[in-house]
């Protein structure tokens, strides 16, 4: 067993911590510019890039699988417990992104087909991107196959099915237009 991996089972809180950030995820992301705290979850971890200036709070959860990506700009902040989740398809965010608590993005779900049982429908996965400083309200919901243009707002608690177009503020359930920003 590498003795590495030894001492991280033995001294998680600290020295493992510590490990994980400066030798283990530089590794992988290329550089080390990035806060991560212990309790954040990244799984899968080979399929996930993170630019430079990478915050995230506590509790945040980042999972790929089935050969999902998930590819984060320069600049970006999430707030505690913000579940990122990539299926199939990736979820692209750009640089200077800010998300509020709670926010969820998640790029697939189960389809609707009649006459067959929700838990027996297949997962369909489509690809979210999300331009470059945008800013996502706290409790906000992104689903599969939504764009977020540059310079975009979503207002807190608001559900995005829909596009959303550079330079506009959107918020409700299901989100909608509010105004253009100036």
């Amino acid at each position: 067993m590498n003795l590495w991996i030894w001492i991280v089972r033995i001294f998680p809180s600290v020295f493992g911590g510590l490990y994980l950030r400066k030798l283990y995820y530089s590794k992988f992301f290329g550089h080390s510019d990035f806060i991560i705290p212990d309790n954040v979850t990244m799984d899968n971890i080979r399929n996930i890039k993170i630019g430079n200036c990478f915050r995230v709070c506590p509790d945040v959860k980042i999972f790929t699988e089935n050969e999902g990506e998930i590819e984060i700009g320069n600049n970006f902040f999430a707030n505690y417990n913000c579940f990122f989740s990539a299926n199939k398809e990736k979820i692209v965010i750009g640089n200077d992104c800010l998300l509020g608590p709670d926010v969820l993005i998640i790029n697939s779900n189960h389809d609707t087909k009649r006459n067959i049982l929700i838990r027996e429908q297949p997962n369909v996965a489509k690809k979210i991107v999300i331009g470059n400083n945008v800013w996502i309200g706290a409790k906000s919901i992104i689903l599969p196959g939504v764009t977020i243009g540059d310079n975009a707002v979503i207002a807190a608690g608001s559900i995005v099915n829909k596009n959303v177009e550079p330079y506009t503020l959107v918020g409700g359930v299901p989100a909608k237009f509010i105004k253009i920003l100036i």
